[in-house]
């Protein structure tokens, strides 16, 4: 951990002291999330200048949507996010991906949770552990069948087996194959 110190204008300052207040977080640790979440999440945003939607919006655009293109559409993201990640890291493996989504669906604000399982019951020769991702977003099946195929087409694409997914009007999700490990 390293310290730094920051110098806030008396307007900012007695709006974070506030704010921390009403969290029940002191002034530092309010600031520090501050700067961390900008560091992790929006910096890369902010650099590439991408545009947000709110959820009205992109929910009317996706509805319009034809359908007998989300497969194509699913393709050209999957090879996108796997383009943009060998930007950033210049590797794309199973830990970069998950971290990649992860951030992508906060800074967002489409929440998608992860959940480790363990797919294959004790009796049989390999154990294969998986990790289920489920959201919740409340923008339609087009969207839950684009992201759903797309984040599918991008783990296949790294070389991932998916077990299962499914979407429906307000969720999808979808279940991966993270290692494989012999019974010993």
């Amino acid at each position: 951990m390293h310290q730094i110190n920051i110098r806030l204008n008396e307007k900012n300052f007695d709006r974070l002291d506030k704010i921390s207040r009403e969290s029940g977080h002191s002034p530092s640790t309010m600031g520090s999330n501050i700067i961390s979440q900008w560091v992790d999440l929006y910096h890369c945003k902010i650099r590439r200048g991408d545009v947000i939607f709110s959820k009205p919006i992109l929910k009317k655009l996706l509805d319009a949507l034809d359908r007998s293109y989300i497969d194509e559409i699913s393709e050209y993201m999957a090879g996108h996010i796997i383009k943009e990640i060998k930007m950033q890291e210049g590797d794309v493996n199973y830990a970069s991906l998950v971290e990649h989504i992860l951030k992508w669906n906060k800074v967002n604000h489409l929440p998608i949770n992860k959940i480790n399982k363990n797919a294959n019951d004790l009796n049989q020769a390999n154990l294969d552990e998986t990790e289920m991702f489920v959201s919740r977003h409340m923008l339609g099946r087009n969207w839950s069948e684009l992201e759903c195929k797309t984040y599918k087409k991008t783990f296949e694409n790294i070389g991932r087996t998916i077990v299962s997914s499914e979407y429906d009007d307000d969720t999808f999700s979808f279940e991966v194959i993270k290692r494989r490990e012999l019974a010993r």
